[in-house]
């Protein structure tokens, strides 16, 4: 089954050239890339402890060798597969220290993976001017954007998604049955990167296949090799951490984690509804604003024989904004893996449009995208790293040894900056058999008549006290 190609000319001469030569444009918007998301490459603090915790598990697994199950405080991270931890761990390997800086670099070379694979998809499904168009547009997104400078995994789990679509697109559409094994084989390397939430692409291929060709495309995803190959890759690790984590593992992965955050009956209310639309079209900023006529454009084509392209970019998003959304847990991030289809299709909808066949607007519509992009984070960076600031704490710690804990904090962010180990707490009757001296960093007194104040610090613009009791 042949794909519609769409020719669309960025520059003149494109199809006439060596395949070498062809590569050209491509490497030209993937340098240009890696200026634009790593010209402040960790500028920015790490604030949240969703941003810390993958960091602080690299740091264990650098320092105590804990690679299969990574520890922060003494207790093992079992609701999410140390996929990204590694990276992180090894980008850090030289120098052996996770700093702020090397705990993005993973992110940062997942996002100039996504445009590559990007440019390859929108190439095959659309044609060479499109690819191109489609590698500017995804890097210029504000999720990208964004997320190519974050510590969290899912810039990893997006550039999983993406390459398993790139498999299936070579399986599908050029009939490479072989391609298949690779697809499967991404898919289990997407959930290492985010546990379940790595299980999309296969969603989406079913959800296309039973649109474009009903349960005879089902049929042809050989899903006994498919599910083999995912059960070797995937089911080990969570053996593992069930084994290891037993009790913590039902209460804070199976039922905490995957059963409420995968249940779509508590998303049913009425302000939950608008919520994902917002997320969706602010993070495809400020393609969005394209993104009606695109969908038009796929619409009004989707019965035509050509456009088994534009029915994929089409089923791809809309399966992707849906599985989302049906989660009850909702936040920004979870919508990166959106990019990828919605600059599908607004590259292909560009490149049917005559204007955009000129070299000279099209690298003049980019510029200005990432131009405003790069004044704004600069200015977000400097508003975070303004609003953190920890120096008056870490001084007052120098050389103490006594326990530390958070109480109503993020304890991961501190840890990560003081480098000690300060567990979380949800009230002080947990420390009620820790002698004195004992340290608590929370906004509040802790207990009035026992504590005393040493030092104080911001974290996002909130103040937090390092309370001790003698």
């Amino acid at each position: 089954m042949r794909g519609a190609i769409t020719t669309c000319r960025m520059s003149a001469g494109l199809s006439g050239r060596p395949p070498l030569a062809g590569w050209a444009p491509v490497a030209v918007v993937l340098a240009v890339s890696a200026a634009l998301l790593g010209f402040d490459l960790g500028a920015r603090v790490l604030a949240t402890n969703d941003e810390a915790r993958f960091p602080m598990m690299a740091r264990d697994i650098l320092s105590n060798g804990h690679w299969l199950l990574p520890e922060i405080s003494g207790v093992p991270m079992l609701n999410k597969p140390p996929l990204h931890a590694w990276l992180i761990a090894l980008g850090a390997w030289p120098t052996g220290a996770v700093s702020q800086r090397t705990a993005v670099v993973p992110s940062f070379l997942g996002a100039l993976g996504l445009v590559a694979v990007t440019c390859r998809i929108a190439h095959r499904l659309f044609g060479a001017g499109a690819g191109l168009a489609a590698g500017m547009i995804v890097a210029t997104t504000a999720g990208v954007f964004a997320m190519a400078r974050s510590a969290v995994p899912d810039m990893t789990l997006s550039l999983g998604i993406a390459a398993a679509m790139a498999a299936f697109v070579a399986a599908e559409f050029d009939g490479r049955r072989g391609a298949w094994f690779g697809f499967y084989g991404l898919v289990g390397v997407a959930c290492w990167a985010k546990g379940p939430a790595g299980l999309m692409p296969l969603v989406v291929v079913v959800a296309y296949q039973l649109a474009a060709s009903g349960w005879r495309g089902v049929a042809r995803m050989r899903a006994g090799m498919g599910t083999a190959i995912l059960v070797v890759l995937v089911v080990p690790w969570w053996l593992l951490a069930a084994h290891a984590g037993r009790g913590q593992f039902v209460r804070d992965v199976v039922r905490a984690d995957m059963m409420q955050g995968y249940n779509p009956l508590r998303t049913l209310a009425w302000d939950r509804a608008i919520e994902p639309f917002g997320a969706a079209l602010t993070i495809l900023l400020p393609w969005s604003l394209l993104l009606p006529f695109a969908v038009r454009w796929a619409t009004r084509l989707w019965k035509t024989r050509a456009a088994a392209g534009e029915r994929l970019a089409l089923i791809w998003a809309i399966t992707l904004f849906v599985v989302v959304a049906a989660s009850s847990r909702q936040r920004w991030r979870y919508y990166l893996p959106l990019c990828v289809p919605g600059s599908l299709l607004v590259a292909g909808w560009l490149c049917s449009r005559r204007v955009w066949r000129h070299m000279a607007i099209s690298v003049a519509a980019w510029a200005v995208v990432a131009s405003t992009l790069m004044v704004g984070e600069m200015y977000v960076t400097a508003r975070d790293n303004r609003g953190t600031q920890l120096r008056t704490i870490a001084r007052a710690l120098e050389q103490v040894s006594a326990p530390m804990f958070a109480l109503e904090a993020p304890e991961l962010v501190f840890s990560f900056y003081l480098r000690l180990s300060i567990p979380a707490v949800s009230s002080m009757t947990e420390l009620r058999g820790v002698d004195p001296p004992v340290y608590v960093i929370a906004r509040d007194p802790p207990a009035p008549a026992a504590f005393d104040p040493v030092a104080q610090g911001l974290v996002k613009g909130r103040r937090f006290v390092l309370w001790l009791k003698h």
